[in-house]
């Protein structure tokens, strides 16, 4: 994947990029085993069903994950180390599925190198599964 190398001056407000990622269930499977959260909403398909969902469900914090792709190799990319995110999960996804995480730049801070993202996720069928804000700073190498 391309990683992109914005900084504060080749941002403006309204500028977008966005990561497409397919989730399958063996991603959800090695989420929990990773991060330790093996509720049986998230690994035990039957439990997730009697709950009136469709299986097993992604963590949200999964979904973040793709969020934090998005920060590091597109919005900003090269230079951005993030700072902030409030991620609001709005609808539960169950895999597999294919995302599309998009960041707007909402606004921009010359004076400190941070930059306002807003986050949308949307599954295939262009449902809003997470949407919120990230702040990040750009560190971007010196002029000579």
């Amino acid at each position: 994947m391309e990683i992109k190398e914005h900084t504060i001056s080749t941002l403006s407000v309204g500028h977008e990029e966005s990561i497409v990622v397919q989730v399958t269930p063996d991603d959800v499977v090695r989420f929990a085993a990773l991060s330790g959260d093996v509720s049986p909403l998230h690994v035990d398909a039957e439990f997730a069903r009697s709950r009136g969902l469709g299986g097993c469900v992604a963590h949200g914090m999964l979904i973040g994950s793709y969020v934090s792709a998005l920060v590091g190799t597109r919005l900003p990319g090269r230079h951005g180390i993030m700072q902030a995110c409030e991620l609001k999960f709005r609808s539960p996804l169950v895999p597999p599925a294919t995302l599309t995480v998009t960041g707007v730049v909402s606004n921009i801070s010359e004076s400190t190198g941070q930059v306002t993202i807003k986050i949308t996720v949307k599954n295939g069928d262009g449902r809003v599964l997470t949407s919120g804000e990230v702040k990040s700073i750009i560190r971007a190498p010196a002029p000579n």
